[in-house]
């Protein structure tokens, strides 16, 4: 016992390290400096990918590990990119600019809520609900560093738009595991960050190409995986 408890202060550190970029990210809004805060946010999104890859490793997993996990991607994913979205394009609508923020939040909330009720922190379930927070927050990290290309109120309707998938009933492939899709995953987050270094509605494009090309192979590993219904 006393040894796993020495095995998740690896993946609890990360876990920290995620809360703090998200922290970090939120002052580099406040004093304007918009596309480092979406770099901070980057380092919180590899972050969180790395922390449950490493408690797994160490066979770690703990409903301890979960909770924080659930505490630092409401932090880096749900109030920091709605902050920093909010100072960069929605101020001008003032109140509901505010509003459109709120609602993603507690969208956000609302969706690890539900994960946090349902999951086992121990094994993978082979579909999610909804869309996750992080794929939101990336959305809205993309808007930013495109919002002189996008008008405020296209920006809003992006923001709405992720608000809107993460509380949906939608049962999306989960995508953990050693597989194809992983690998495929691997590349996403390269095209990722082409899209927060080379913004442009080409680097996006590709992007939201290859995502769906994800979701695709998922839900084909998932099928197959499936155990088969008795007639």
């Amino acid at each position: 016992m006393a040894k796993k408890r020495y095995r998740i202060l690896a993946p609890s550190a990360v876990t920290s390290a995620n809360i703090a970029a998200g922290f970090m990210a939120m002052v580099a809004a406040a004093d304007g400096r918009y596309e480092l805060s979406v770099y901070l946010l980057v380092v919180a999104i590899l972050c969180d990918v790395l922390d449950g890859t490493i408690a797994r490793l160490l066979g770690a997993t703990s409903d301890f590990g979960q909770e924080m996990d659930s505490f630092s991607d409401a932090i880096s994913f749900g109030v920091a990119p709605a902050f920093l979205v909010y100072l960069s394009v929605l101020r001008p609508l003032g109140f509901w600019g505010l509003i459109v923020c709120l609602v993603y939040l507690l969208a956000g909330v609302t969706r690890l809520t539900r994960f946090v009720l349902t999951s086992d922190a121990h094994g993978k379930e082979l579909r999610t609900t909804g869309a996750p927070i992080p794929a939101a927050a990336s959305y809205l990290m993309a808007a930013v560093l495109m919002r002189d290309s996008m008008s405020v109120e296209a920006v809003a309707l992006v923001v709405l738009l992720m608000a809107a998938l993460m509380v949906s009933r939608i049962r999306l492939p989960n995508l953990k595991g050693k597989n194809i899709v992983t690998a495929m995953m691997l590349l996403g987050l390269v095209n990722y960050l082409l899209v927060v270094f080379h913004p442009s509605w080409i680097t996006i494009g590709w992007w939201n190409v290859w995502n769906a090309c994800i979701l695709v192979a998922a839900k084909i590993q998932s099928n197959r995986l499936e155990p088969s219904e008795a007639p």
